[in-house]
């Protein structure tokens, strides 16, 4: 019997979280417009992590990108992988 309770109680739980997550990235991202009022994007990549590799050239791509100074913008999911916009911001002043 405890092991039905348990079941359907993680179906509950993981709706829960995935909820919270979708919480959070929403109020992230507010929270990185508020912060972006005197900047404007200077420059935006493109990477692709594919799925076939593991996402393994793709990760590395990314990894050094952001040690440039490179912030996750967007993402997207497709059938191969996914696709990943990063930016790196400035202020609207330093042209």
């Amino acid at each position: 019997m405890s092991s039905r309770f348990e079941e359907s109680q993680l179906g509950e739980v993981q709706e829960r979280i995935e909820s919270l997550e979708r919480q959070n990235w929403r109020l992230q991202h507010q929270v990185n417009e508020l912060r972006r009022t005197d900047d404007i994007i200077k420059e935006v990549r493109i990477v692709e992590l594919l799925y076939q590799d593991k996402c393994q050239c793709g990760t590395e791509a990314l990894n050094r990108l952001l040690e440039d100074g490179f912030e996750l913008h967007k993402q997207f999911t497709t059938d191969s992988g996914i696709i990943i916009e990063v930016a790196r911001w400035g202020k609207k002043d330093d042209e």
